[in-house]
């Protein structure tokens, strides 16, 4: 490996680092001298094979331990909220952060928000409702959320 590239990384490694928290997109290409480039603009006219991504901001969590990753990628976990939700929502949203589950929400908000979700589950929308893999769980009830995370292999509390 080249000086140049090891070069490169330190300074990509701050680049990432120093993103926003908006979702941006990177580009990678290789120059005509052979040499990778990264950057957040578009690669010169004359280049015409690159690399385009949108890069999404992490929850702080840099690096998981394998148990949750592996959990989250077999088991990936949603939580469905509402507009009104509140006290409930939050309450799940509070026991996903203190076991440290990676977790997308999805807002139920409009019919089509609400006619998605019954056809996918093929149940009335409760708001918090907690899906894991295929699982599901309507309303909070941190037992029954509990046993749905530990039946996906994730840790019980963050280390």
């Amino acid at each position: 490996m080249s000086r140049r590239r090891i070069a490169v990384l330190p300074a990509l490694a701050l680049l990432v680092a120093a993103w926003p928290a908006a979702a941006q997109t990177a580009y990678r290409w290789v120059d005509k001298d052979g040499h990778v480039q990264y950057s957040d603009q578009p690669p010169p006219q004359e280049i015409r094979k690159f690399e385009e991504r949108r890069v999404q901001p992490n929850r702080g969590n840099v690096q998981q331990p394998y148990a949750v990753r592996r959990a989250a990628e077999n088991f990936p976990v949603t939580l469905y909220t509402g507009r009104e939700c509140g006290k409930p929502c939050d309450d799940g949203r509070a026991l996903l952060d203190r076991r440290g589950v990676p977790f997308s929400e999805t807002r139920l908000e409009t019919a089509d928000d609400l006619a998605a979700f019954k056809t996918r589950f093929g149940k009335e929308p409760v708001a918090p409702s907690l899906g894991v893999g295929r699982e599901l769980e309507s309303g909070f009830a941190a037992p029954a959320w509990n046993g749905l995370l530990d039946n996906a292999g994730y840790p019980a509390a963050r280390r």
